[in-house]
């Protein structure tokens, strides 16, 4: 991608994940060229990106705006999300290095601690999850994932995925994870993950009122 392109892309993409553009807000191309110092043309490449991977909304003759999330597209790309989960866990135990090992454990070890805020366990989870996953080697699924992985981070509020209670079952899944990992059990590895992803989809699915749904589609 251009550096400008990128840099536009990174931008509007992290004021929507943040939380800074509420879903509807109209996206103003003007005061994002001089706020970031770039022409109109790299920053309307980067919406289209962004329309793509559903954040936003382009209406012609009207303009631009942060998409509200649709549950039936939330669905369909947790849907997605927990088999490209899996079939990375599964290639990833065959790969890990002890190094990596190691920096899993310590990571486990910090998102161990209550006193860490929701955010802060959030992305302790989101370099759990990407160790494993570059450890798969699979290069083109690793980027898809990364971008279904932001838009989940998007629609998902952390004070509620990540609530202590949640997090104690979250813990207790990823230890089991790593464990079956060490023991380069790719088989139960990906069984593991699968059924973590699950749970993730039925807490996003109670925040947007449609658990049943969610687990009639993960089960």
């Amino acid at each position: 991608m251009n550096v400008k392109i990128d840099k536009a892309y990174r931008y509007i993409k992290r004021q929507m994940i943040e939380g800074v553009w509420e879903p509807e807000t109209a996206i103003n191309v003007n005061e994002i060229s001089a706020k970031l110092e770039i022409s109109r043309t790299p920053i309307h490449k980067a919406l289209s990106k962004l329309e793509q991977e559903g954040f936003i909304k382009i209406i012609p003759q009207v303009g631009v705006f942060v998409k509200r999330p649709d549950p039936e597209e939330i669905i369909e790309r947790l849907v997605v999300c927990a088999n490209l989960d899996a079939l990375m866990t599964e290639f990833g135990a065959y790969n890990l290095t002890e190094e990596e090992f190691t920096y899993m454990e310590n990571t486990l070890k910090k998102m161990d601690d209550l006193e860490i805020s929701s955010d802060e366990y959030s992305l302790l989870n989101i370099e759990f999850h990407r160790t494993i996953y570059e450890a798969s080697r699979l290069e083109y699924t690793i980027s898809l994932t990364k971008q279904l992985w932001d838009y989940l981070n998007y629609v998902g509020n952390p004070d509620n995925l990540f609530s202590q209670e949640r997090r104690k079952q979250s813990q207790t899944e990823h230890w089991m994870i790593y464990y079956t990992l060490k023991e380069r059990d790719g088989k139960t590895a990906k069984k593991l993950m699968e059924r973590h992803m699950r749970r993730v989809a039925e807490a996003v699915g109670v925040e947007y009122q449609n658990a049943d749904f969610f687990r009639h589609v993960f089960n």
